[in-house]
Protein backbone atom coordinates (compact mmCIF):
# COMPACT_ATOMS: atom_id res chain seq x y z
CA UNK A 1 0.00 0.00 0.00
CA UNK A 2 1.39 3.22 -1.12
CA UNK A 3 1.97 5.97 1.23
CA UNK A 4 -0.99 8.25 -0.39
CA UNK A 5 -2.58 5.51 0.00
CA UNK A 6 -2.53 5.13 3.50
CA UNK A 7 -2.61 8.47 4.40
CA UNK A 8 -6.05 8.73 2.55
CA UNK A 9 -7.33 5.56 4.56
CA UNK A 10 -6.67 7.43 7.69
CA UNK A 11 -8.01 10.61 6.79
CA UNK A 12 -11.03 9.02 5.64
CA UNK A 13 -11.63 6.99 9.21
CA UNK A 14 -10.90 9.85 11.09
CA UNK A 15 -13.44 12.31 8.85
CA UNK A 16 -16.35 9.60 8.66
CA UNK A 17 -16.58 8.55 12.92
CA UNK A 18 -15.58 11.96 14.35
CA UNK A 19 -19.75 12.80 14.76
CA UNK A 20 -19.74 9.54 17.29
CA UNK A 21 -16.61 9.67 18.94
CA UNK A 22 -16.28 13.20 19.59
CA UNK A 23 -19.47 13.17 21.05
CA UNK A 24 -19.29 9.36 22.49
CA UNK A 25 -15.94 10.48 24.23
CA UNK A 26 -17.41 13.97 25.35
CA UNK A 27 -20.89 12.14 27.28
CA UNK A 28 -18.86 9.43 28.64
CA UNK A 29 -16.05 12.23 30.35
CA UNK A 30 -19.57 13.78 31.42
CA UNK A 31 -20.85 10.74 32.89
CA UNK A 32 -17.42 10.37 34.61
CA UNK A 33 -16.66 13.87 36.28
CA UNK A 34 -20.16 15.46 36.59
CA UNK A 35 -18.99 18.41 37.93
CA UNK A 36 -20.29 22.29 37.66
CA UNK A 37 -16.99 22.76 35.45
CA UNK A 38 -18.42 19.71 33.10
CA UNK A 39 -21.50 20.43 33.08
CA UNK A 40 -20.63 24.24 32.20
CA UNK A 41 -18.61 22.80 29.31
CA UNK A 42 -21.48 20.83 28.33
CA UNK A 43 -23.77 23.84 28.12
CA UNK A 44 -21.29 26.33 26.07
CA UNK A 45 -20.86 23.19 23.60
CA UNK A 46 -24.74 22.66 23.00
CA UNK A 47 -25.15 26.00 22.75
CA UNK A 48 -22.63 26.68 19.97
CA UNK A 49 -23.96 23.89 18.13
CA UNK A 50 -27.44 25.80 18.60
CA UNK A 51 -25.59 28.59 16.96
CA UNK A 52 -24.08 27.24 13.80
CA UNK A 53 -27.73 25.61 12.96
CA UNK A 54 -29.27 29.29 13.58
CA UNK A 55 -26.02 30.81 11.13
CA UNK A 56 -26.76 27.99 8.74
CA UNK A 57 -31.03 28.86 8.20
CA UNK A 58 -29.78 32.77 8.84
CA UNK A 59 -26.87 32.90 5.93
CA UNK A 60 -28.58 30.29 3.73
CA UNK A 61 -25.03 28.97 1.81
CA UNK A 62 -25.46 25.71 -0.05
CA UNK A 63 -22.94 23.09 0.52
CA UNK A 64 -21.17 22.24 -2.59
CA UNK A 65 -22.13 21.47 -5.98
CA UNK A 66 -19.66 18.72 -6.14
CA UNK A 67 -21.34 16.36 -3.61
CA UNK A 68 -22.55 13.38 -4.30
CA UNK A 69 -25.00 13.24 -1.68
CA UNK A 70 -26.35 9.83 -3.47
CA UNK A 71 -23.43 7.96 -2.72
CA UNK A 72 -23.73 9.20 1.06
CA UNK A 73 -25.42 6.80 3.62
CA UNK A 74 -26.48 10.16 5.29
CA UNK A 75 -27.07 12.76 2.65
CA UNK A 76 -26.70 16.00 4.56
CA UNK A 77 -29.92 18.13 3.95
CA UNK A 78 -29.05 21.77 5.91
CA UNK A 79 -27.07 24.62 4.36
CA UNK A 80 -23.62 24.48 4.70
CA UNK A 81 -22.64 27.66 6.37
CA UNK A 82 -20.91 27.79 8.06
CA UNK A 83 -19.96 23.79 9.12
CA UNK A 84 -21.09 22.58 11.97
CA UNK A 85 -18.44 19.89 12.39
CA UNK A 86 -16.07 22.23 12.09
CA UNK A 87 -17.85 24.80 14.90
CA UNK A 88 -17.98 22.00 17.60
CA UNK A 89 -14.58 20.76 16.80
CA UNK A 90 -13.34 24.76 17.19
CA UNK A 91 -15.21 24.98 20.68
CA UNK A 92 -15.19 21.28 22.11
CA UNK A 93 -10.75 21.51 21.15
CA UNK A 94 -10.43 25.30 22.11
CA UNK A 95 -11.92 24.71 25.30
CA UNK A 96 -10.44 21.81 26.04
CA UNK A 97 -6.75 23.16 25.17
CA UNK A 98 -7.40 26.04 27.34
CA UNK A 99 -8.15 23.86 30.36
CA UNK A 100 -5.22 21.17 29.78
CA UNK A 101 -2.37 22.79 27.26
CA UNK A 102 -0.40 19.40 26.71
CA UNK A 103 -3.33 18.50 24.88
CA UNK A 104 -3.15 21.41 22.48
CA UNK A 105 -0.81 19.56 19.55
CA UNK A 106 -2.82 16.32 19.27
CA UNK A 107 -6.45 17.89 19.40
CA UNK A 108 -5.09 20.47 16.09
CA UNK A 109 -3.81 17.45 14.55
CA UNK A 110 -7.16 15.55 14.97
CA UNK A 111 -9.44 18.42 14.09
CA UNK A 112 -7.15 19.28 11.21
CA UNK A 113 -7.69 16.05 9.43
CA UNK A 114 -11.00 15.73 10.02
CA UNK A 115 -11.72 18.88 8.73
CA UNK A 116 -9.68 18.21 5.37
CA UNK A 117 -11.95 14.55 4.99
CA UNK A 118 -14.95 17.07 4.75
CA UNK A 119 -13.45 19.38 2.32
CA UNK A 120 -12.02 15.95 0.58
CA UNK A 121 -15.21 14.91 0.17
CA UNK A 122 -17.33 17.90 -0.81
CA UNK A 123 -19.18 18.09 2.22
CA UNK A 124 -18.00 21.69 2.68
CA UNK A 125 -16.26 23.91 0.79
CA UNK A 126 -12.85 25.33 2.60
CA UNK A 127 -14.56 28.84 2.82
CA UNK A 128 -17.36 26.92 5.25
CA UNK A 129 -14.78 24.86 7.11
CA UNK A 130 -12.54 28.34 7.83
CA UNK A 131 -15.97 30.16 9.19
CA UNK A 132 -17.01 27.38 11.59
CA UNK A 133 -13.41 26.78 13.01
CA UNK A 134 -12.95 30.37 13.37
CA UNK A 135 -16.15 31.34 15.14
CA UNK A 136 -16.18 27.78 16.99
CA UNK A 137 -12.69 28.73 18.28
CA UNK A 138 -13.35 32.26 19.25
CA UNK A 139 -16.38 30.88 21.27
CA UNK A 140 -14.58 27.88 23.00
CA UNK A 141 -12.41 30.91 24.07
CA UNK A 142 -14.53 32.97 25.33
CA UNK A 143 -16.56 30.23 27.28
CA UNK A 144 -13.56 29.53 29.25
CA UNK A 145 -12.70 32.82 30.39
CA UNK A 146 -16.46 32.59 31.56
CA UNK A 147 -15.96 29.73 33.08
CA UNK A 148 -13.08 30.02 34.75
CA UNK A 149 -13.32 33.74 35.14
CA UNK A 150 -10.64 34.93 33.51
CA UNK A 151 -10.16 38.62 32.53
CA UNK A 152 -13.25 38.86 34.46
CA UNK A 153 -12.61 38.50 37.96
CA UNK A 154 -15.49 39.34 40.39
CA UNK A 155 -18.19 38.98 37.44
CA UNK A 156 -19.87 36.02 35.52
CA UNK A 157 -18.98 33.21 36.32
CA UNK A 158 -20.70 29.92 34.72
CA UNK A 159 -19.18 27.09 36.51
CA UNK A 160 -20.60 29.04 40.13
CA UNK A 161 -23.87 29.78 38.56
CA UNK A 162 -24.58 25.85 37.77
CA UNK A 163 -23.03 25.06 41.20
CA UNK A 164 -25.75 26.82 42.69
CA UNK A 165 -28.02 25.56 40.64
CA UNK A 166 -30.49 22.59 41.93
CA UNK A 167 -29.13 20.14 39.08
CA UNK A 168 -25.97 19.70 41.21
CA UNK A 169 -26.45 17.96 44.15
CA UNK A 170 -25.34 19.90 47.20
CA UNK A 171 -23.40 17.30 49.26
CA UNK A 172 -21.72 15.65 45.86
CA UNK A 173 -20.92 18.82 44.24
CA UNK A 174 -22.08 16.25 41.46
CA UNK A 175 -24.74 16.31 38.59
CA UNK A 176 -27.62 14.41 40.03
CA UNK A 177 -26.96 10.83 38.43
CA UNK A 178 -30.68 10.54 37.21
CA UNK A 179 -30.34 14.11 35.09
CA UNK A 180 -27.54 12.23 32.61
CA UNK A 181 -30.21 11.32 30.42
CA UNK A 182 -30.99 14.74 29.76
CA UNK A 183 -27.46 15.83 28.48
CA UNK A 184 -27.37 12.50 26.05
CA UNK A 185 -30.79 13.35 24.36
CA UNK A 186 -29.95 17.02 23.71
CA UNK A 187 -26.65 15.80 22.54
CA UNK A 188 -28.19 13.65 19.98
CA UNK A 189 -30.91 16.32 18.82
CA UNK A 190 -28.12 18.72 18.03
CA UNK A 191 -25.54 16.16 16.70
CA UNK A 192 -26.24 16.46 12.51
CA UNK A 193 -25.59 12.54 11.82
CA UNK A 194 -28.50 11.20 14.54
CA UNK A 195 -30.39 14.46 13.27
CA UNK A 196 -30.29 13.08 9.89
CA UNK A 197 -31.03 9.27 11.04
CA UNK A 198 -34.00 10.34 12.62
CA UNK A 199 -35.00 12.21 9.91
CA UNK A 200 -34.75 9.43 7.82
CA UNK A 201 -36.48 7.08 9.86
CA UNK A 202 -39.34 9.35 10.37
CA UNK A 203 -39.83 9.47 6.37
CA UNK A 204 -39.47 5.98 5.57
CA UNK A 205 -42.03 5.48 8.61
CA UNK A 206 -44.03 8.13 6.54
CA UNK A 207 -43.87 6.01 3.21
CA UNK A 208 -44.33 2.55 4.57
CA UNK A 209 -47.93 4.12 5.77
CA UNK A 210 -48.40 5.48 2.81
CA UNK A 211 -47.81 2.03 0.88
CA UNK A 212 -49.90 0.34 3.28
Amino acid sequence: MSKNSITSTVVEKIGSTTSILVAGTFYAVLCYQRDAFMVSFFVGAISNGILSKVLKKVLKQSRPAELDASSMELAPSDNGMPSSHAMSLGFICTFTALTLPATTLPLLTYTLISLKYRIQTNLHSFEQIAVGAVVGSLNGALWWQLCTGTNNPGRINIVDWVSASPIIDSQTGLLRWYLLSVPALVGAAVVGSVERRLARYFSNKKADGKAM
